[in-house]
């Protein structure tokens, strides 16, 4: 024989569960990730010569700010982030004039990098970091070597045979993280929300770390001006 249930018990039991929902909704929206956007600004002065008004056949030599394309070196990531898996991209360094082109690639562990020689001669890559070392060897022109980055960290590369060259592959065992584009624009989506921090790594400024929170569902905007290298 079932028990009645009165309208008073009945309307309880609907509040309640009502109840729940909410809390349910909320503790559900706060925890709702958000994309963090922003742009990098490089302030590394370079050198510069204009005419001296004083003396028309001398030079004075001026410092310029860095060319903007130069925060395509920079990597944006979310510090201290938690290891979540990221499925493996491929990505391209290309040996083109004796440089490496783009200087700077950021992958999820697991990826492959290739290294294509454009050039009409030998190069050698190789890297002595410990995240991975290797040695590609001497390869023509047209030739392409790659190697799998199965560890986070920075991977240094340089050219065996032309010194001036180098080069960073950056590996991270998480999905937050992007390189600007030439302006130094860069949007990093799905970061959780809440009090974070977000790094910029250039290979001569090293880290620059700003705090930032990303509001549930809003995400957040954030500029890095890089400081000037000590002299």
């Amino acid at each position: 024989m079932s028990a009645k249930v009165g309208p008073r018990t009945l309307a309880t039991v609907l509040l309640l569960a009502l109840v729940v929902a909410l809390l349910r909704g909320v503790h559900t929206a706060a925890q709702q990730p958000a994309s963090v956007r922003g742009r990098v600004v490089i302030d590394i002065p370079t050198l510069a010569k204009r005419p001296s008004s004083a003396y028309p056949a001398r030079a004075v030599t001026v410092a310029t700010l860095a060319p903007q394309s130069e925060a395509s070196n920079v990597v944006i990531y979310l510090r201290d982030a938690p290891t979540r898996a990221v499925k493996p991209a491929r990505a391209e360094i290309r040996q083109k004039n004796e440089t490496f082109v783009p200087r700077v690639v950021a992958v999820p562990v697991g990826s492959e990098v290739e290294f294509p020689n454009d050039d009409a001669f030998y190069h050698n890559v190789f890297s002595l970091s410990r995240p991975r070392t290797f040695n590609l060897g001497r390869y023509p022109k047209n030739e392409t070597r790659a190697v799998r980055f199965d560890r986070p960290g920075i991977v240094k590369v340089f050219c065996d045979i032309h010194s001036h060259m180098s080069a960073a592959v950056v590996v991270f065992a998480h999905p937050w993280f992007a390189i600007p584009d030439a302006e130094g624009h860069f949007d990093i989506p799905d970061v959780p929300a809440g009090e974070q921090r977000l790094t910029a790594w250039h290979e001569r400024l090293g880290d620059t770390t700003i705090p930032v929170r990303v509001e549930p569902g809003r995400g957040a905007s954030i500029e890095f001006t890089l400081p000037v290298p000590a002299q």
